[in-house]
């Protein structure tokens, strides 16, 4: 989950500094080349000093599965992840320590704790594992921008059932 919503937020970013890029030619007529293009997209991509990502991704039970995070791209961030049966997980990562608050619901859920009765208020410190990449089901503030590449002509091509437009 964690890698979707990386590479969808940067593809939505470098659409969306495209579509800007494009448009913000000044009106005086000039045709950009796909290269200028791309090259404005990755400079405004570099400068940028932090991200907000949301996003919604269904379950194969039907639920739902939504996460809030706001990252500064490196070491601070914070994430808030709400499962559709009302189980939520807070985090905030400050370097290399973690502040993890989950309620009532998600340790029911999740630590099989049934005996949770009351709202969790506390927040629990815990050291970043450098080890676990995501396995530990936290979120990680680095948010690297990787260039989809140069730009070249060619041929157009046919992705997926979709007509290349000309």
């Amino acid at each position: 989950m964690r890698a979707m919503a990386t590479v969808t937020t940067t593809a939505l970013c470098l659409l969306a500094s495209t579509a800007l890029a494009g448009c913000g030619a000044g009106g005086t007529g000039e045709t950009r080349s796909a290269g200028d293009l791309l090259d404005d997209a990755n400079a405004r991509m570099r400068k940028l000093k932090s991200v907000t990502v949301d996003i919604t991704n269904l379950t194969t039970g039907g639920g739902t599965v939504t996460s809030h995070l706001v990252t500064d791209l490196d070491d601070r961030c914070r994430s808030t992840t709400t499962w559709s049966g009302g189980g939520v997980l807070e985090q905030i990562r400050l370097g290399t320590t973690d502040y993890v608050r989950p309620n009532r619901a998600y340790l029911q859920k999740w630590k099989k704790k049934p005996g949770v009765t009351g709202e969790q208020k506390l927040w629990v410190k815990t050291p970043v594992d450098p080890a676990s990449s995501g396995g530990d089901g936290l979120t990680s503030c680095e948010r690297p921008f990787d260039s989809f590449g140069t730009a070249k002509k060619g041929d157009s091509t046919r992705v997926g059932d979709t007509r290349p437009s000309r």
